[in-house]
C-alpha cells in the first residue's frame, strides 16, 4: 500500500510541476493502444512489466488480461516474449510472481510452468541403467572423459542424483546441479577458476568446497570424482 501511495504522489507531483509534458504523455498512452482490444493491450502490459520487473504491475495486468479473456497459456507466452529484452532471470522471477497469485490454470505442476529454470537447453544425458548401478564402493559411472573436455560442463542424472560436472584445467569436479536459491541449474553457469556463477541470480559457488563465495551460509553438495577404466565415476551416498 505504501508503494502505491508513493507512485500516486509521484504522478501527482509530475502533473503539477510538468503539466504540459504529462498531458502529452498521458494522451500518447491513451492513443497508442486505441485500436487494440483490451486483452491484447493488457498482455502487452504484461510484457513491459516483465522487462521492467514490476511485481505489483504484473499482478495487476495478469489479472486484467485474464478478466478480458486471456488464457493462462497466453499469459505465459507474453512473459516469454519479454525474454530478448528482459533476460532469463526476470522471466523466471515473473513466473514466480504469477505462481504466487495461485490463480486457476497456473498451478506449479502445470505443463509449461513447473521447473522453468531446468527446461533451458544444455548438454544433458542419462547414463545407461547398468552404468548407473552402485557397485560395492558406491562409485557410479556417469560419463566418458570425452564428454567433459577442459573448460566444459555436463549435466547428468545418476539414479536420484541430479549432478553438474565440470572440467577445470583437467580436474573433474562435481556438485549438485540445483543451486540453493530457486534451484538454478549450475551446469549452465559460467566458470571462473574454481567458481561457478548461477545463471539465474548470479550466486557464486566454489566447486571444490561447495560454499558460496558471496552468500555466506549457502552451499551446494560436492562429490568425489575419478576416472576409472575410461569412465568418469562419481562417489555417491547410498
Amino acid at each position: 500500500m505504501g508503494k502505491a501511495k508513493s507512485e500516486s504522489r509521484g504522478l501527482a507531483y509530475l502533473s503539477r510541476v510538468r503539466p504540459e509534458a504529462m498531458s502529452h504523455l498521458l494522451k500518447f498512452f491513451g492513443e497508442s493502444a486505441r485500436h487494440l482490444d483490451p486483452k491484447t493491450r493488457f498482455l502487452i502490459s504484461v510484457v513491459t512489466k516483465v522487462i521492467n520487473f514490476s511485481p505489483r504491475g504484473l499482478e495487476q495486468y495478469v489479472k486484467r488480461a485474464l478478466k478480458e479473456g486471456a488464457t493462462p497459456d497466453e499469459v505465459i507466452d507474453a512473459v516469454l516474449c519479454a525474454y530478448p529484452c528482459a533476460g532469463l532471470t526476470k522471466v523466471v522471477d515473473a513466473v514466480d510472481v504469477i505462481l504466487d497469485l495461485e490463480l486457476p490454470g497456473f498451478e506449479a505442476t502445470a505443463p509449461g510452468t513447473a521447473l522453468l529454470a531446468e527446461e533451458t537447453p544444455a548438454p544433458s544425458r542419462d547414463p545407461a541403467s547398468p552404468a548407473a548401478t552402485l557397485d560395492a564402493s558406491r562409485w557410479v559411472s556417469v560419463a566418458s572423459p570425452e564428454e567433459i573436455p577442459p573448460g566444459g560442463a555436463l549435466h547428468v542424472h545418476a539414479g536420484a542424483f541430479n549432478l553438474a560436472l565440470f572440467n577445470v584445467g583437467g580436474r573433474l569436479l562435481a556438485v549438485d546441479n540445483k543451486g540453493p536459491h530457486r534451484a538454478g541449474p549450475l551446469a549452465h553457469g559460467a566458470v571462473t577458476g574454481t567458481v561457478v556463477t548461477c545463471p539465474l541470480h548470479a550466486w557464486k559457488f566454489n566447486l571444490e568446497s561447495g560454499d558460496s563465495v558471496d552468500h555466506p551460509g549457502a552451499r551446494v553438495r560436492t562429490y568425489r570424482v575419478r576416472v576409472d577404466n575410461a569412465k568418469v565415476e562419481v562417489l555417491l551416498p547410498s
